[in-house]
């Protein structure tokens, strides 16, 4: 019965300690809408934050784009460990629809725009401005150097990362790398989950938008969200 409480799910009602209440918006009071919660100690399958459960709610009155955390309007609850968990409950129906899916371990590659932040050595070997005939000649070497990493799997092997994701680098919609910085160690956060438009949520982020929700790997309570769009 644990076992289906803690299931990785989209929509439906969340699962929470016994206690809890529901979440309130911290920018408009309102209550959050739950969207989605992690199994992470079983579909977490890049190891690299100490949490085993967390669910994320979000406001679509506030609609924040995570850049100016101080608005409220959106959270995560994590856990290292749920002692009695139980179904929160919150009215008659669900705001969207309970969907499941069964995560796939696959290697994860930053993108064009990631190599920046992530490999900065090989980031550095690429000469010329963004766009120009040189640093595209060279991308080129960029990607069959991936592509071998992937065992040719792919023809270009960061697009991989285009779907729903649970940890891993994340996929830029359209712009730079926004990935967050942790307010107490200033080191970039891990990505937690990547929601692109998808079959598994209802849930739309502006125009075509993508969310990304990071958390420090030492300071767990420190989160980040952010939002591209096509």
């Amino acid at each position: 019965m644990t076992q289906e409480l803690v299931a990785t799910r989209f929509g439906g009602f969340p699962t929470a300690e016994e206690g809890e209440t529901w979440p309130l918006c911290d920018g408009c009071a309102d209550d959050l809408t739950f969207v989605a919660q992690v199994d992470h100690s079983r579909d977490g399958l890049h190891d690299r934050l100490p949490i085993s459960f967390f669910t994320f709610f979000y406001c679509w009155k506030c609609h924040p784009w995570g850049r100016r955390r101080e608005l409220g309007g959106w959270l995560v609850r994590s856990y290292t460990a749920l002692r009695h968990p139980k179904v929160l409950v919150h009215g008659t129906e669900p705001d969207f629809e309970e969907c499941h899916a069964v995560p796939r371990l696959e290697k994860s590659l930053p993108d064009a725009v990631g190599m920046c932040l992530h490999c900065p050595e090989l980031w550095d070997l690429v000469p010329g401005d963004s766009g120009s005939p040189e640093a595209w000649a060279n991308w080129r070497v960029v990607d069959r150097a991936a592509l071998g990493l992937t065992q040719g799997r792919a023809r270009a092997p960061h697009m991989r990362n285009v779907a729903v994701a649970l940890g891993g680098y994340p996929h830029w919609a359209n712009g730079g790398d926004e990935t967050p910085v942790c307010t107490q160690c200033i080191l970039p956060m891990e990505l937690l989950l990547q929601i692109p438009p998808s079959e598994l949520t209802d849930a739309m982020w502006g125009d075509v938008g993508t969310l990304y929700l990071f958390m420090c790997r030492v300071h767990t309570q420190q989160t980040g969200l952010r939002i591209q769009c096509t």
